[in-house]
Order: structure tokens, then C-alpha cells, then sequence
């Protein structure tokens, strides 16, 4: 007769412990030999995996050069963040709560988004409009006090690209002008007689791919260059490049294990009573595996057996159990284990 021994199973494609800080979770990476695009190999990765590879620490790092073998030109996930714009001045206590984030942004501005680093200029309509940072504007600068009392704007009628304007800001007054309010780009607006003239707003930052704000980095000695289109990242013999996201690369993805959870139910059947289930439950799990094998998705599967509250895998069915009951009592010299 058979017997029916129902089994729960999980499969987990990347196993971790019980952990509860993001730090913990193990990671994979996986490096994929199909050049792409950054855009296109983002999506690849979040199709497939969970995102282009996202790196937080050392340990991190030293994973991905274990998957990259020195390789060169291999996207990650990092790249310019086109929403980090932040001013030149870096005292902001005498902003009022909201005014570091006062922007006055023409229409369609800031337009530069696939640029990696951009500067900001005001129009003679005192909007503001993005530019690349070498351009050659005047500019205005900012003579502080404390508390800003008595304050004042220095309009300065000479042309400069927004680094060299913002070291003369810095040597001659304050800085460059940043504008806390609607009263103060009033007040610049009355300056401006160019149609471009720099103010102190620029970007330039990076962020990674899945929205980490992990500040591991580990670029080359020169870079991250100072190429306005270079908003992507690669590896390169294991440091980091910034290069242009239309270029066409390998790339390297991740996945956490924690993320790819399946619980998947199964019945066995056994034609010998006596058989230990539980003592052959590793021999089972290895032809799982094999079966797995056999049919080319065994890459990164674990199998685990799940215990029960009483701390068994194997329990048998309770429609077998009346029915084996009824055997019982039609035949009482039936002994069962």
C-alpha cells in the first residue's frame, strides 16, 4: 500500500540570515557580457536581477572584483543625479527654514538632464536657466554679514566660467549669490543686463541606480572627469570612470537573496512503510537539486527544507490517515508504525 507523506519545500534563490539592517543582506553580483547602453542595461538588470550593481562597502567592492576579473568597461549603477542642485555658499545658517530650496526656473528648465554637472545662470526675466559650467558669463556675487543685515549683491561685469567666477566671489567678497526668496532674485533681476549672468546654484553629484545613498566611491585618480556629458559610471581594471550613458558597455547587476522567496508544496509517495523519511530527507534534497540541474536551473537556486511547529518536515496526509484507519479496523492484525 502506498503512503502518502506530504512535504513543504523552499526553494530561495540567494539564501541570507536573520538580519535586519540593509547593511547585512548578502549580495550577488552577476556580470552580464551583452554591451548596452546604461539606460537600457538599468532595465535589463531590474527585469532580471534587481538593478545595475550598487556598491556600499569595501566588502561590496571586493565581491565585484571577484565577478569582473580585472575586466575593463563594465557599467554600474552609479550616475549624475539631475535633481542635486545646491548653492556655492556653504554657510546656509542664515537661510530661513525652506529657502535653501527657493528655485525660480524658467519654463522647461533645467534642461540638462543627461549632462553630469551643470551650472545655474539668471536671465534678464530673473528665471533661471541651466548652463554648462565653462561658459563664459558675468556673474554675481554676495557680501555677508551675520544674519545677513546690511548684506548686499556685487553685480561683476566681467566674463568668467562659473569655477573661475565662484574663486573671485570667494577672494573679493562672500561668495557667489545664492537667492534665499522672491524678494531677493527681485533685487538681482534689477542687476541683470545679459541674458545669462551666474548665480551661485550648481549640480554635482552622484547618485546610485536603486536609490541607495550609499557614499562608498572609488574612482580613478582622474575622475570623475570634468566631460558635462559623462553621467555614467563604469568599472575600469576595478576603479571607477565616468563616461557618457550612450556608450555601449558589459554592465554588472546585483540581487539581494533575501528578495527571491518561493514556498513551493509537494507530495511524496512511498511504497515501503518502514522507510525514515526524515532520515533520507538530505538524499531527497539532492535529487531536487539534480533534477534542477537536469533541466539548467540550478544558478543560484538553494533548496531548504522548511520544519514544522513540531519541529519535523515530513507529515502525512489526513485523507490517508482516515483511510489507513479504515484498513486498521477491517484487519486488526495490521500493525502500523
Amino acid at each position: 500500500m502506498f503512503v502518502l507523506y506530504k512535504i513543504i519545500i523552499i526553494i530561495i534563490i540567494i539564501t541570507t540570515g536573520l538580519c535586519f539592517l540593509p547593511a547585512c543582506f548578502p549580495r550577488f553580483y552577476i556580470l552580464v557580457e551583452e554591451k548596452m547602453t546604461w539606460n537600457d542595461a538599468q532595465s535589463y538588470c531590474r527585469w532580471k536581477y534587481t538593478d545595475l550593481a550598487s556598491v556600499r562597502h569595501q566588502k561590496d567592492m571586493d565581491k565585484l572584483r571577484d565577478i569582473l576579473h580585472e575586466k575593463s568597461d563594465v557599467w554600474i549603477g552609479l550616475h549624475a543625479d539631475p535633481e542635486a542642485w545646491k548653492w556655492s555658499l556653504e554657510n546656509q545658517d542664515s537661510h530661513d527654514e525652506g529657502e535653501a530650496g527657493f528655485r525660480m526656473w524658467a519654463r522647461d528648465e533645467p534642461s540638462g538632464l543627461l549632462y553630469y554637472t551643470l551650472c545655474a545662470g539668471m536671465e534678464i526675466s530673473g528665471e533661471w536657466a541651466d548652463h554648462l559650467c565653462s561658459a563664459s558669463l558675468e556673474f554675481i556675487c554676495y557680501n555677508g554679514t551675520e544674519g545677513r543685515k546690511n548684506s548686499s549683491f556685487i553685480l561683476v561685469n566681467e566674463a568668467k566660467n562659473w569655477p573661475e567666477a565662484q574663486s573671485y566671489c570667494r577672494k573679493h567678497h562672500t561668495d557667489l549669490a545664492d537667492v534665499r526668496n522672491q524678494a531677493e532674485n527681485d533685487q538681482l533681476k534689477t542687476m541683470v543686463h545679459n541674458q545669462h549672468t551666474w548665480i551661485g546654484l550648481y549640480r554635482d553629484s552622484w547618485k546610485w541606480s536603486d536609490g541607495s545613498t550609499h557614499t562608498f566611491v572609488n574612482w580613478a585618480s582622474s575622475a570623475p572627469s570634468t566631460m558635462h556629458i559623462d553621467s555614467c559610471v563604469i568599472s575600469n581594471s576595478n576603479k571607477w570612470i565616468n563616461r557618457g550613458c550612450q556608450s555601449l558597455y558589459d554592465f554588472a547587476c546585483y540581487t539581494d537573496r533575501f528578495q527571491n522567496n518561493q514556498v513551493v508544496r509537494v507530495v511524496l509517495k512511498k511504497t515501503d512503510s518502514s522507510v525514515d523519511m526524515e532520515g533520507m530527507k538530505y538524499d531527497i534534497l539532492k535529487g531536487f537539486n539534480q533534477k534542477l540541474k537536469d533541466h539548467g536551473l540550478s544558478e543560484d537556486i538553494n533548496l531548504k527544507w522548511v520544519k514544522q511547529p513540531d519541529g519535523k518536515i515530513f507529515h502525512r496526509e489526513e485523507r490517508e490517515e482516515e483511510e489507513e484507519e479504515k484498513v486498521c479496523d477491517n484487519n486488526p492484525n495490521k500493525l502500523w508504525n
